[in-house]
């Protein structure tokens, strides 16, 4: 039979959950039978390893460890139920207590949440400020979509000349003292004239040209230019002209059609739907430094009093070392080497660097749900159905696709967030 004991001290609560006697053996033996039917060796079919020389390559460490991780898995839900019952201010962390043949005694803990006591916060005035939307940048964001709504056609007139603006599909040779030079060539390349995308006046040496000419257009590399071998070098270009092309807007079927690949009904969905993703942001902005000062504003109030369990700080600063080491390692540096550029050992890097940044997140993240507390903030299941059917709307899709998308926590978040923010500015 499965022992289940909650155990308290002023910081911890702790499920202890063991077994022993014949259900820990089943519980073995499950294991075991999953670790060989898992088990691949070289000249062997997954799961077809012969027992006598599976049993020989798998290790009693690993079937009791894998066996435990069976039992909570059984007993999770129960465990859980009774930690939340306290109340805690961290995740459960999971461990082994002891274990063998005969017995295991396993455990989740969680850090009680501490005292908190927040000041008079009537005193407090900070001021919600709203950015409005830059017209310049909305324009610019439509501008990269309605890209998408012009095509290229081939100008069918022979003794129609490049103008500015034409896209014109070239050859080309470039050449410095009469020698070609590395990257310096290309074929059937589309360029649009104006767009300043080649070196120096290239582009504007070929406006009223027509298709089939051939020129040597002449330019200078600028001296700041990143090719040491072309850094402010006259320079030759041997061109031909391929074909020359205006950009038609899309109309009609084919404007329809490619507005449907890109996920809108019109063009004038685009604006608004820009317009919406734009004013997201803004709101948001505007609610994270909103939170922020305020956030500074309760810290000063002389009677705001928040005991920090130094257990939390620690499993902070340990998941930002984490996250810190998997940067490091990935632009292919040692963590050791890391560390001896900067000249201090992991310890002293934590306590430098991650230890007061840790402490404040964890200050902030108690006073936020000290906040949520007071205000009694909750989210109703039509509050979260109402913002899954947003969402739906918004993508252009079903309420159960996005919900395989967006966890239930993840958007019940985000609205509490927005309830705080509005109860604050009142």
């Amino acid at each position: 039979m499965t022992k289940f004991k909650l155990e308290k001290t002023n910081e911890i609560a702790e499920v202890k959950i063991s077994a022993s006697g014949e259900q820990w053996k089943l519980l073995i033996d499950k294991s075991k039978k999953k670790l060989i039917d898992n088990l691949e060796l070289k000249g062997f079919r997954k799961g077809k390893v012969p027992l006598n020389i599976a049993n020989k390559n798998i290790s009693m460490e690993e079937v009791r460890n894998n066996a435990s991780s069976l039992l909570l898995d059984i007993n999770y839900e129960k465990a859980i139920d009774l930690l939340a019952k306290e109340n805690i201010a961290t995740r459960p962390q999971f461990s082994i207590l002891k274990i063998s043949d005969n017995e295991v005694e396993i455990a989740l803990k969680s850090i009680l949440m501490p005292e908190v006591k927040l000041g008079n916060m009537d005193s407090i005035n900070v001021e919600y400020k709203k950015k409005k939307i830059n017209e310049k940048e909305l324009k610019e964001e439509v501008d990269k979509i309605n890209k998408y709504l012009i095509e290229n056609k081939e100008i069918s007139n022979k003794d129609a000349v490049i103008k500015k603006g034409n896209i014109v599909n070239i050859n080309y040779l470039g050449k410095v003292n009469g020698k070609p030079f590395d990257g310096g060539e290309g074929k059937d390349f589309d360029l649009e004239i104006g767009s300043k995308s080649f070196v120096d006046n290239f582009e504007d040496q070929l406006i009223g040209m027509k298709k089939g000419e051939e020129k040597i257009v002449n330019v200078k590399f600028p001296d700041e230019y990143p090719a040491k071998n072309l850094k402010g070098k006259k320079a030759t270009f041997d061109v031909k002209i391929n074909a020359i092309k205006e950009k038609i807007t899309l109309s009609g079927k084919a404007l329809q059609e490619k507005l449907e690949t890109l996920g809108f009904d019109s063009k004038e969905e685009i604006i608004l739907r820009i317009k919406d993703s734009f004013e997201d942001r803004i709101k948001n902005e505007a609610n994270d430094i909103f939170f922020r000062k305020y956030m500074e504003e309760i810290m000063k109030l002389k009677d705001t009093v928040i005991k920090v369990p130094e257990e939390i700080v620690k499993q902070q600063v340990d998941e930002e070392w984490k996250r810190i080491e998997m940067q490091v390692q990935q632009q292919g540096m040692k963590v050791e080497d890391y560390l001896k550029m900067l000249g201090m050992p992991k310890k002293e890097f934590k306590q430098k660097n991650l230890k007061e940044a840790s402490r404040k997140r964890v200050k902030e993240g108690l006073v936020y749900s000290k906040l949520i507390s007071d205000f009694k903030i909750k989210v109703t299941k039509e509050e979260l159905e109402n913002e899954y059917m947003k969402l739906a709307i918004l993508n252009k899709t079903t309420v159960e696709d996005i919900k395989k998308e967006v966890s239930n926590n993840s958007l019940e978040q985000n609205i509490i967030f927005e309830k705080l923010i509005n109860k604050l500015k009142k």
